[in-house]
């Protein structure tokens, strides 16, 4: 019993480091679309999200060793664990992608989306810290998680509200502006993205609490 709950202890501390990084990421992507509005980003910080991916990588293939390892002791079958931690692990990868993308982002923000933006960047935010929260909770606790989800569906909701704002203003600018209104479109859609993501993962843990409804 004792290494039962000893192999339990390990898997869980798997996937808290992996989990804390995607979460580091994403605060570090937030701050810096923050900056971006307020003109002053900087690329140092950009690279610190791309070394949260890659570190966040070292620690999933460590998370999944783990699982493997034993396979007993855990309150959901471990392939559903598995696709859980790749869910998770294409929000860390869009994170980076996005990262990698305001490097060579060569315009300032428009003025009359700024306020949009940051509420996009906001919601961004918000969606990743419930989504991680969600998914440690899945360990004990699936009737949390279960009133937590509809939480999920409300920022995806907003986060679509604060896109199509964002898409009608910049889409209406001149067209010689062509590139920057692409550019910037791009940086909003993949942001609403990810949002789309964690609401996602949010229903797939949804379907988890009714095959497992014990719990």
């Amino acid at each position: 019993m004792k290494l039962l709950k000893d192999k339990k202890i390990k898997v869980l501390n798997a996937s808290n480091e992996f989990h804390a990084l995607v979460l580091k990421g994403s605060d570090l992507l937030h701050e810096c679309i923050n900056d971006l509005i307020e003109g002053k980003l900087k690329k140092s910080k950009l690279e610190e999200v791309i070394k949260c991916e890659h570190d966040g990588d070292a620690a999933k293939e460590n998370y999944i060793k783990i699982l493997y390892e034993d396979k007993r002791a855990l309150p959901f079958l471990i392939e559903d664990r598995y696709r859980l931690i790749k869910y998770l692990d294409t929000v860390s990868d869009k994170s980076e992608e996005l990262a990698r993308g305001l490097q060579v982002f060569p315009f300032d923000c428009y003025d009359d989306i700024k306020e949009d933006l940051k509420k996009l960047n906001n919601t961004y935010e918000e969606a990743v810290k419930l989504l991680i929260e969600m998914i440690n909770l899945m360990e004990t606790d699936f009737k949390t998680v279960f009133q937590k989800s509809f939480n999920m569906e409300t920022l995806k909701r907003n986060g679509r509200e604060s896109k199509f704002r964002i898409l009608d203003v910049i889409y209406k600018k001149s067209e010689e502006k062509s590139l920057q209104i692409y550019l910037t479109s791009k940086i909003c859609i993949k942001l609403f993205d990810m949002i789309g993501m964690a609401e996602e993962i949010s229903d797939f843990l949804r379907s988890l609490i009714v095959k497992y409804p014990s719990k």
